[in-house]
């Protein structure tokens, strides 16, 4: 997801290879908006993949082109010329939830409480869920740092591999 900073374009990175499912991200999102223990309200959500043993950290990405914007069709997504955001006008949502069919991260939902469609607004551009986050699996990071941090994380990924099937790795 991306932001403005300074004049720097910064991006919210998830990792979940090292999220432990703790879920502190929700429950400090949820409190920071509404001021209630509540990560059903959460604006971020942790998906638990059982079967490969992850916890998958569900952000909005704030596109480039964000498809949410596109879709809706009274133009209540708009773009925070500050931060970057993608946001929603809740005084125009009409409630249509064009936005939710269309976020390809399933980033957009339903809060249950007030029935509005709501998403992440980077916190005004300090993410409460970054600064909880015990593992860092979640990082708000300059847009030319993110690569690099995926790029060493998959090289860690592959001598980790490497060191458990106890293959050398210069042969």
């Amino acid at each position: 997801m991306e932001a403005v900073s300074n004049g720097v374009r910064k991006v919210l990175v998830a990792n979940p290879r090292v999220c432990t499912g703790c879920r502190s991200c929700e429950v400090f999102c949820s409190f920071h908006h509404y001021r209630e223990n509540n990560p059903r309200r959460a604006f971020i959500r942790i998906v638990k993949v059982e079967d490969e043993c992850l916890d998958i950290p569900v952000i909005c990405h704030h596109c480039e082109r964000p498809s949410c914007m596109a879709a809706c069709p009274v133009g209540a997504i708009y773009r925070d010329s500050e931060t970057g955001a993608v946001l929603i006008d809740h005084d125009k949502c009409i409630g249509c939830m064009a936005c939710v069919g269309a976020c390809p991260f399933g980033a957009i939902v339903v809060d249950p409480k007030t029935g509005d469609v709501v998403k992440c607004d980077l916190c005004g551009g300090d993410p409460v869920c970054v600064k909880v986050c015990p593992t860092r699996a979640l990082l708000y990071v300059r847009a030319d740092v993110a690569p690099r941090i995926f790029m060493e994380e998959n090289l860690m990924g592959v001598v980790n591999s490497l060191a458990r099937e106890r293959k050398p790795i210069f042969a």
